[in-house]
């Protein structure tokens, strides 16, 4: 007799177990991460901010550069902890351990260092075309068309970026591999581009949600904008709740697309077309 072929669960599914199972470590994580990274980086915005431009000697360009570009390699070093940390976590979850919130912090923090190269790297990207649609504007008599055709360039060109190197700290965390390997399996499976488009169209919408009645509730008692200090907190806060999410969803989406799941003898999913899966090292038992 035939023994029958077990349901692989869904994405969603399999998302919302980890979730049930992980959730207020991957939140503490998120959390502690997350202060370092505000503390660092509004530290670093304060002290710009109450230096007359350019500040300290330098020319005006590198000290727009500096304040750009080190809030940058702060938040990358920051994010790549988080997502060592909470691989490891997750990690231990599928093999049936339960990891402490500060084993896997300090696991994370030996564990980091070549995302933490990546990212960056990532991050500087988008500085670049921040800084060059900036000093563009400021450089050159632009009319509002021309200026408003190449802010759409660069801002879209960022959100491709973002989408196609979505799983690459996964790629890089399991396989060792880099971002050539992200680019393949982001763009590999249709259900794997919806995947994380909607995590992406998840974080936005939240972030827009809460700008939304935060600003109408501030506007109720006072007339002028939001302050900087008003928005960083609110970005921080919406950031650990949604790279809880998001860090979950997407090891979720990722063990799906290399055919790993988080119910042990679940079928395989298809090879990526073209070529062999790799292995998957320091992995344990499958999922």
């Amino acid at each position: 007799m035939t023994e029958p072929i077990p349901t692989r669960p869904s994405w969603l599914g399999e998302t919302l177990t980890l979730l049930r199972t992980c959730w207020w470590r991957v939140l503490a994580i998120s959390v502690g991460t997350g202060a370092v990274d505000l503390l660092a980086v509004g530290g670093l915005l304060l002290f710009a901010t109450s230096t007359p431009s350019p500040g300290l000697g330098v020319d005006e360009p590198v000290f727009i550069a500096a304040v750009y570009v080190l809030p940058t390699v702060l938040s990358g070093a920051c994010t790549a902890w988080a997502w060592a940390a909470a691989v490891e976590v997750l990690r231990g979850a599928g093999e049936g351990r339960r990891v402490r919130v500060g084993a896997a912090l300090g696991l994370g923090v030996r564990r980091a260092g070549p995302l933490t190269l990546w990212l960056v790297g990532i991050g500087l990207v988008h500085v670049a075309g921040s800084v060059y649609v900036l000093y563009r504007s400021m450089d050159y008599p632009y009319s509002i068309s021309s200026f408003q055709t190449l802010s759409t360039v660069v801002t879209v060109g960022g959100w491709y970026l973002t989408f196609a190197t979505a799983l690459l700290p996964l790629v890089v965390l399991f396989e060792r591999r880099g971002p050539g390997r992200a680019w393949l399996l982001a763009h590999s499976r249709a259900a794997t581009i919806g995947q994380i488009v909607a995590m992406l169209a998840f974080g936005f919408a939240v972030d827009r949600l809460a700008t939304l009645v935060l600003a109408q509730a501030f506007q109720a008692e006072v007339s002028h904008a939001l302050p900087w200090s008003l928005q960083l907190t609110m970005n921080s806060i919406i950031g650990v709740l949604v790279s809880a999410v998001t860090m979950t969803a997407l090891t979720a989406a990722y063990l799906h697309r290399v055919a790993l799941s988080a119910t042990p003898g679940a079928p395989s999913a298809d090879p990526v077309p073209g070529g062999s899966e790799p292995a998957v090292i320091e992995l344990g038992r499958t999922w």
